[in-house]
């Protein structure tokens, strides 16, 4: 992900204070309604997130991951429901008394990185790691479903919990959809949570309307006759193309903007099979553009490819493009982003915050959002006297103590809206 720092920290301000949505926290006696997670389910969240960070597994490959959430989804008390894909979880917990019904999400994929963060629960598995906070994503929503079944009795509707494959390569929420999850569960209203690592530790974060972009992974490959180190110029070297190809990319996304925020384009990884006396055949160049609406992602992509036939001519070498996957913008919507930043304010007072424009970073709960009203927010992890790490890098790490907030906020947000008329 290709956090937008900067805005991210000059851009919050506290949500309006909370009015009739408060009375929702405490019953005629004055007793407090909204569900609390007892000492030993937040103990059992760290247990959990320390078990998830040793053991990951990358997208559509978290078997293990999903064997163990489903059996300790039954150990609960939950009813294990069919997963529409081939790795995931989803369980339910019903009341037994009328109202919306809710779902969760929490996604649960790790990244091919050789992890370096230096934590006694490493990494278990060489070259693979959580770091992007997954990890923490399924502990918090255990710890969700456990404080929820704790306050059965007080909670009215239904939660659906969903835990989703493949977020890290934008694919598993849109497999989930269409192999039926939301036909077969009609959820009223999603929620979710994003660990993110710069922000204040407990800090929650949320924007209703356009709050993240949208996403266009790209494979760009370059193809000429290769030949000698020594006697290669410009015609025909797909090196010398991929480096102008790369040099201007930045010009496909230069002027496009959605309030204030300039869309975004990175390279990520360059491939070939030369050597210090080889210019190769071909190269590979994969990255992403990223985008804030239709309109802004239609023009970088055309200019995308008016820069590959600029690079052609220009050294004479032959190109593809080829979009392997992407997703949709964020987009909150409003009445659900304002319940959840109302729980927030009401347990955390002004960490719970507004984001004041939207971030170049892409998460396919968006999916969900295009088909159900819902809100994701972040919530601030930053370690205690550290520069943090950036997402997506070996020696990424996150402040635990912040997951308590997330269990508290997701559980009082999602019986919150689960109980409005």
């Amino acid at each position: 992900m290709s956090w937008s720092r900067a805005s991210a920290r000059r851009s919050c301000t506290p949500p309006r204070a909370a009015t009739a949505w408060s009375r929702c926290m405490t019953d005629s006696s004055g007793e407090a309604t909204t569900p609390l997670p007892s000492k030993s389910v937040l103990d059992e969240v760290i247990e959990q997130r320390r078990y998830f960070h040793k053991y990951p597994e990358v997208s559509f490959s978290e078997k293990e991951t999903s064997s163990y959430l489903i059996n300790r989804l039954h150990e609960m008390g939950l009813d294990i429901k069919p997963c529409p894909t081939e790795t995931g979880a989803v369980a339910v917990l019903e009341t037994g008394r009328p109202g919306k019904t809710v779902m969760l999400r929490a996604d649960i994929d790790a990244l091919p990185i050789l992890e370096q963060s230096g934590v006694d629960f490493h990494s278990s598995i060489d070259g693979r790691m959580h770091a992007c906070g997954h990890d923490a994503h399924m502990a918090i929503m255990i710890g969700v479903a456990r404080t929820l079944i704790d306050r059965v009795a007080d909670l009215s509707g239904r939660y659906v919990f969903v835990f989703q494959p493949a977020e890290e390569i934008v694919e598993g929420a849109k497999a989930m959809i269409a192999k039926g999850l939301l036909d077969k569960h009609h959820p009223d209203a999603v929620i979710g949570l994003h660990i993110v690592s710069f922000l204040q530790s407990g800090t929650v974060i949320s924007k209703p309307g356009l709050m993240w972009s949208g996403s266009d992974a790209f494979d760009v490959s370059f193809s000429g006759p290769g030949g000698h180190g020594g006697m290669m110029g410009r015609r025909g070297n797909v090196l010398a193309a991929q480096a102008f190809f790369i040099e201007r990319l930045h010009t496909v996304v230069e002027g496009l903007e959605h309030d204030g925020v300039q869309c975004h384009t990175t390279v990520g990884n360059i491939s070939s099979d030369g050597a210090w006396n080889i210019v190769p055949r071909g190269v590979l160049v994969q990255g992403s553009v990223r985008t804030f609406n239709d309109s802004l992602r239609e023009q970088a992509l055309d200019r995308l490819r008016d820069l590959l036939r600029e690079t052609q001519s220009e050294f004479e070498v032959s190109s593809n493009l080829d979009l392997v996957h992407g997703t949709v913008p964020l987009m909150n919507e409003p009445n659900v982003t304002r319940t959840v930043l109302e729980v927030g304010h009401e347990l955390i007072g002004d960490r719970a915050s507004l984001l004041g424009r939207p971030l170049t970073v892409s998460d396919d709960f968006a999916e969900f959002l295009t088909r159900i009203p819902g809100c994701y927010f972040m919530l601030g992890a930053k370690p205690e006297g550290e520069a943090p790490a950036a997402h997506h890098s070996p020696g990424f790490r996150i402040d635990e103590a912040a997951l308590p907030v997330g269990v508290k906020v997701l559980a009082g947000a999602a019986s919150r809206l689960a109980s409005q008329q």
